[in-house]
């Protein structure tokens, strides 16, 4: 069918089709440009506690939030619980795939809720039926490290791998309520990155993994060109076929 404006002459399902390709792709432009000015408040909350030097003790701390304690520096005295222990699956250091440990901490502070610390990363055995061999220690412990907010994501699915042994889990990605309520036990919403001592854990080097907003910009650009491409491809559509001799019209 062919719709007719004055005397120019639109095709109906290109029409449609063309505008709402640009509208979706104008959106997706848009988002991802949003989502290069989160990363970038994400990058400089992590930079600004780098400059703040003494950690914040824990006792110190009211109620804590993504927004009010992103990345904050802080410290607490308290203890390891020997199990469970998590690993953290497909984490990357120099090209070697491995694990981050994670282990649970009662905090003198805290008491009430385990806080996951994540201990660092150590490479994979060769075989996926194995998990590394490790010891958690015991005893009272003074840690120093950076309050981190997990992101749900809604696409991971069978995180859990508890076959391999008991208390000993491999995970896919490690959210705290989602961990709290299978294995009904209670944490606190946030992760612990340790940074010392460094005698305790294993390989750290901290700092957001997550996209760059550069590229998240470099991604808004390509939607945005394409919805230009579109519009141009219609428009020389549109053209060519007013160029062509009139034949007798759909009303």
């Amino acid at each position: 069918m062919i719709l007719k404006k004055t005397n120019i002459r639109f095709p109906l399902v290109a029409t449609l089709v063309t505008l709402l390709a640009i509208v979706v792709l104008v959106k997706l432009g848009f988002w991802q440009l949003e989502r290069a000015e989160q990363k970038r408040k994400l990058f400089n909350d992590y930079e600004q506690q780098q400059l703040k030097g003494e950690a914040t003790d824990l006792s110190q701390l009211g109620p804590v939030s993504p927004e009010s304690a992103r990345f904050r520096y802080v410290k607490m005295n308290g203890e390891f619980v020997k199990q469970p222990v998590f690993f953290l699956d497909n984490k990357m250091t120099n090209g070697i795939v491995g694990y981050q440990v994670i282990a649970l901490f009662r905090a003198d502070a805290r008491p009430d809720n385990y806080i996951p610390v994540n201990m660092g990363w150590l490479p994979a055995p060769a075989s996926r039926q194995e998990l590394p061999e490790i010891s958690i220690t015991e005893g009272q412990h003074s840690l120093t490290g950076y309050l981190y907010f997990p992101s749900n994501n809604k696409f991971v699915s069978n995180t859990y791998e508890t076959e391999l042994a008991e208390n000993r889990i491999r995970i896919q990605e490690f959210q705290p309520n989602a961990v709290a309520e299978k294995l009904d036990i209670s944490l606190t919403d946030y992760t612990f990155l340790l940074e010392s001592p460094e005698t305790i854990g294993w390989q750290r080097d901290w700092k957001p993994q997550v996209m760059s907003p550069v590229k998240h910009q470099g991604y808004a650009v390509q939607w945005f060109s394409l919805a230009i491409a579109c519009l141009v491809i219609f428009v020389f559509a549109v053209i060519k076929l007013n160029k062509q001799p009139k034949k007798e019209e759909t009303r």
